[in-house]
Order: structure tokens, then C-alpha cells, then sequence
């Protein structure tokens, strides 16, 4: 009977916590001015797309400085489709992006996973400077370096318009609760659990008998989708897309998002997501130096929280669960 109150009590944490986090999100935007709504959007995006990567980081151990390319594959879909094709249905945009983003990935990752370690993070981050200078070039479809404006944000007819601040950010965060809740079920999958297993002890899988290239080609996939996915929503907010979308500094912001907020816990990369873009939106008000201030975050992490913010947490918790005991 201790052991089975125990799990519930251990169980109620979580549950607590969500459902705090859940209406947090959902009464925030009622009392806050409209560029904190804004900027709680693109951390609810940013979100997505560092939950994305680590898919690869935290649960397989692949560190990738490649995933901006699905995030500007995404975006670029979206924006080719809306811009060049005149085509204003929402639905089609974003299922286009996602396979778009998935056929890019299935090449990618083919490519990519024939290597391991230094090898795999340099191919990887090749391969997205090839897409961004493919994007910068082609200025006949890409807008080069000037961009691609003039995305609308999606009309179903309600009486409700996503032009307005607020109506977009629970839009996203559909998207976002959707993708979360997706991402959780695969991590907590038997898929999931041996992603984790190649991460401990790749060898050990194999000798059991598992194609661990097999599983990391399709978490390498998974984790393109939901770049994409993301993408193509910060599309929507930001009415326009440029080749920064897929610059290597994309992809490192969002492996720093998802270490300084915990790469070993599922909300780590949120955390982290949320935490990045608060300091570039206060410090960014004083200086344009932000990268600075998140740099010496990043070695303080390291130094004293390198399991991540969620991380520490965690430990804080089973601590002092512990004492009282």
C-alpha cells in the first residue's frame, strides 16, 4: 500500500504540473499587453522546434547543426505556395510542409547517419548551407536575400480573425498542445525507450539485434516533420521569410534552447526555448549584443546545471522529496 501511494503521489506531480502549465498558457494572453502575447507565440513556436531537435540530441544523442534546413523547408513551402502559387488554403499549405519537410529529411538522414560523431555534425550542418545558398541564389523563386513577403495569415470565415494578437497565439497553441502531446507518445513509446537505449549503449542494442541505423533514420525524419511543422507556423506570424531561416545560426539558437533547458527531460527544451527568447527580448532592449548575455548563460548551465534548467529542477525536487521522507 506505501509503494502504491507512493506512485500515485509521484504521478500527481506531473499531472499537477501540466494542467498548471496548460492554464497558465491559456490565461496569460487575457492579461498581458500584445507584445508579451507575441512574444509568448514565438516561444510556443520555438518550442515546437526545439522539442524537434531534440528528438536527435536528448533521446538518440545526435547532435545536429543541421535543423534549420527543415525549419526553412517548412517556411519556404508555406511561403512559395502562398506567394508564387496564390494558393490560400491553409490546409494544403502546412501538409505540404510537412512532407516537404519529411522527403528532406529521408534524403538528409540517409546521408547524414553514415556517419558518426564530428562527422555527423559537420554533414549535417553541410547539407543546410547548401539549402541556404540554394535559397540565396535562386532570387527568381526565393526573393534572395531580400525575402519572400506578403504571407497571409489564414482565414476560415469565422467570426474571429487571426490578424488579431491574441486569436493567433491560441491558434498556435493548438498547434503547439498537438505537437507536444504527439512528441510525448512517441518518447514514451517502445520506439522512444529505444532511441534512449542507442543513446546509453548503441553496441549493446545491436548485439541484441536491433537495426539502430533503422531507428535513428526514422527519429532523424520525426525530428524533420516537426521542424517543418514549426517553420512554417513562425511563417504565418511573420508575414515573410528570408534566408536567415536556414543560417547556421538558427540551428545552433535551437541546440543552445534545448541544453540550457535540459536535454534529459521532455519540457526541458521549452524551458529552454522560453528562457532564450526572454533574454533576447530584455536584453535586446539595451544592447544588440544578446548573443553575449545567452553565451555566459550557456557556461553557467554548463558549469553548475549541465543536466539543463529542468534538470536541476528535477534534482531540487527528488532532493528535497528525499529530506521530507
Amino acid at each position: 500500500m506505501k509503494s502504491l501511494g507512493s506512485r500515485v503521489r509521484h504521478l500527481r506531480y506531473p499531472v499537477c504540473l501540466v494542467a498548471a502549465g496548460v492554464i497558465l498558457l491559456l490565461v496569460l494572453p487575457q492579461v498581458i499587453s500584445s507584445y508579451y502575447v507575441l512574444l509568448l507565440t514565438e516561444i510556443l513556436i520555438f518550442g515546437i522546434f526545439a522539442l524537434s531537435v531534440n528528438m536527435l540530441l536528448g533521446y538518440t544523442g545526435l547532435v545536429s547543426l543541421g535543423q534549420a534546413a527543415f525549419w526553412g523547408a517548412g517556411g519556404y513551402t508555406v511561403a512559395l505556395l502562398i506567394v508564387q502559387g496564390s494558393v490560400d488554403n491553409f490546409w494544403l499549405c502546412i501538409i505540404a510542409a510537412l512532407l516537404v519537410s519529411a522527403v528532406l529529411g529521408l534524403v538528409f538522414g540517409f546521408l547524414a547517419l553514415r556517419t558518426t560523431g564530428m562527422y555527423f555534425i559537420m554533414l549535417t550542418l553541410a547539407l543546410a548551407q547548401m539549402l541556404w545558398a540554394l535559397v540565396w541564389r535562386w532570387r527568381s523563386l526565393t526573393g534572395g536575400d531580400d525575402g519572400l513577403p506578403g504571407i497571409t495569415r489564414p482565414d476560415f470565415g469565422l467570426p474571429w480573425s487571426l490578424a488579431d494578437t491574441v486569436n493567433f497565439y491560441y491558434f498556435i497553441f493548438v498547434f503547439f498542445a498537438i505537437a507536444v502531446f504527439l512528441l510525448y507518445c512517441i518518447t514514451r513509446s517502445p520506439f522512444g525507450r529505444t532511441l534512449v537505449g542507442i543513446r546509453e549503449n548503441e553496441s549493446r542494442l545491436q548485439a541484441l539485434g536491433y537495426n539502430t541505423w533503422r531507428y535513428k533514420y526514422v527519429c532523424f525524419v520525426i525530428a524533420a516533420v516537426f521542424g517543418g511543422l514549426a517553420g512554417a507556423l513562425k511563417v504565418y506570424q511573420d508575414g515573410f521569410i528570408s534566408p536567415t531561416y536556414l543560417s547556421m545560426t538558427t540551428s545552433a539558437i535551437v541546440v543552445l534552447m534545448a541544453m540550457i533547458g535540459g536535454t534529459r527531460v521532455f519540457a526541458g527544451p521549452i524551458l529552454g526555448a522560453g528562457a532564450v527568447w526572454i533574454i533576447r527580448s530584455i536584453v535586446s532592449s539595451y544592447t544588440e549584443y544578446w548573443t553575449l548575455i545567452l553565451g555566459v548563460l550557456m557556461v553557467i548551465v554548463v558549469m553548475f546545471a549541465p543536466q539543463g534548467i529542468a534538470g536541476y529542477l528535477a534534482r531540487l525536487r527528488e532532493r528535497y522529496g528525499t529530506v521530507k521522507g
